[in-house]
């Protein structure tokens, strides 16, 4: 019987879910490691704060210029360094409220690596997925990030409980090089015979018209409509709903065990 095989795209979203998966993973694991803890030495709420907020601030930074390195470089290639490099942070850095300034940069660079990661899985969707498969691809990417924050909201107070908060930056960074290892050998850049075909409309612009009648090729540019891109409700509506529930989704360990009655 001959055995079936599973279409290259199929496996490089499903690589691209774990991604998130793990991403999502690291960023609640780190929060409930820390704020155990910080409140530990009883760290002030100051501290806290800064030390939880430098992965946003770094992850902000890095959203465009991971745009632009995944199409320069390939988003197969920069995927793979920027988890790489966040995994090598978490593995190598010793989780010490103490050391605030270590704790501040080093989060800052786990965030502009992160940052890299969704523009460079947009871009490999991008060059793997066809048109007809994106929005369902997508979906299944983006869902590894929510089932990424309940295993960690769940599974990392144990552990820090029996084995201390240092092993759950070990864990993390032990997952992140595991995934890098399997991203590099089963991801490839993708060849066009594994793309499916799709038969599109076939509509005369003014261009093609204008040149058949003269016979001059005009070079056609398109105009991006940014203002309103911008100012769109909907897309508006699809960038804050997310912030919000994320927001939720990470932060809502740290305040609980900050807020909760001492004793408990």
């Amino acid at each position: 019987m001959p055995r079936m095989k599973v279409p290259k795209r199929y496996v490089i979203v499903l690589l691209t879910f774990i991604c998130t998966n793990v991403c999502y993973i690291e960023r609640v694991g780190f929060s409930i490691a820390y704020t155990i803890a910080a409140d530990a030495i009883n760290v002030n709420q100051a501290n806290k704060g800064l030390i939880l907020s430098m992965f946003y601030y770094g992850y902000v930074l890095s959203q465009i210029p991971g745009g632009w390195a995944a199409q320069r470089l390939g988003g197969r290639r920069v995927l793979l360094l920027s988890f790489l490099l966040w995994s090598l942070i978490c593995g190598l850095i010793p989780l010490d409220p103490n050391r605030v300034v270590i704790l501040v940069l080093s989060r800052l660079f786990v965030g502009v690596a992160q940052g890299f990661i969704f523009p460079a899985i947009h871009t490999v969707l991008a060059q793997w997925v066809p048109p007809q498969e994106r929005s369902r691809s997508v979906s299944l990417t983006t869902s590894g990030m929510y089932l990424g924050a309940a295993c960690g909201m769940l599974f990392f107070p144990s552990l820090v409980k029996h084995m201390g908060p240092q092993s759950v930056c070990l864990v993390e960074a032990v997952l992140g090089v595991a995934w890098s290892v399997i991203w590099l050998k089963f991801s490839s850049e993708p060849p066009r015979t594994d793309l499916p075909k799709v038969a599109m409309p076939k509509v005369a612009s003014r261009e093609k018209i204008k040149a058949q009648s003269t016979g001059v090729v005009a070079p056609r540019t398109i105009k991006i409509p940014w203002r309103r891109i911008i100012f769109s409700l909907p897309r508006q509506g699809s960038s804050l709903t997310p912030l919000g529930l994320l927001s939720r989704l990470l932060h809502l360990w740290p305040f609980l065990h900050s807020g909760r009655p001492q004793g408990l």
